[in-house]
């Protein structure tokens, strides 16, 4: 892990970290979550897919809020392209650290210069890892009340079947071979599971699912 005072880095991920394992995470969500049924449903949608032979992996439930910021900050400064983007975008984060009371002791500037800051954010980035991330997610994301699920689930059955908790079944025929066949990217799947599981797809964020229960 990343001491005080170290710059920016991969180093950092070891800090403030989630639970690690799926046991230790669903563990983690039932504590925090302010459903008593999120859990269970995130659980039971998981479950069929894999008991069908999908790749299915549970990458995050509850996160802490300086983990969430140190996400943003890795963003978007790995997408900075000059000096004075850089510049910009750190005096943001350092204010930031302070409006939102988190202490954080990251140098986000690197010693040697706004390119090596750039390519420290991204490794940090990528060493999360970071598909997307705002500014308003870093603040309020719904994974520090644990009412939010990171989740893939890819090489789908050509038929798969799904059941709900309220009892609702349905066949999907995934056998066109044009179907993605990853729950992420399927439109009438996520309907279906956003109507029977009482989750909501966040779109613009590929694995990201909050508890609508």
């Amino acid at each position: 892990p990343a001491e005080d005072g170290t710059p920016l880095g991969p180093g950092w991920v070891a800090r403030y970290k989630n639970p690690i394992g799926e046991e230790n995470m669903m563990r983690a969500l039932g504590q925090q979550a302010t459903s008593e049924t999120f859990p269970a449903r995130v659980a039971s949608l998981l479950g069929q897919l894999r008991a069908q032979g999908a790749e299915s992996t549970l990458w995050s439930t509850v996160r802490h809020r300086e983990r969430g910021y140190l996400m943003y900050g890795s963003f978007i400064l790995s997408r900075a392209e000059n000096r004075r983007q850089v510049h910009r975008r750190v005096r943001m984060l350092d204010r930031l650290n302070e409006a939102w009371k988190l202490g954080i002791p990251i140098h986000w500037r690197h010693p040697d210069g706004w390119r090596a800051t750039v390519e420290e954010a991204r490794r940090m980035r990528d060493a999360y890892p970071v598909v997307y991330a705002t500014r308003s997610g870093a603040k309020r994301s719904r994974h520090y009340d644990g009412e939010a699920v990171d989740f893939t689930a890819v090489n789908l059955p050509r038929r798969l079947v799904l059941e709900a908790p309220g009892g609702a079944r349905r066949t999907f025929d995934l056998s066109n071979p044009a179907e993605p066949r990853d729950v992420n990217l399927t439109p009438r799947l996520i309907r279906w599971i956003e109507k029977h599981f009482a989750l909501k797809k966040l779109l613009f964020d590929y694995p990201h699912w909050n508890d609508r229960g």
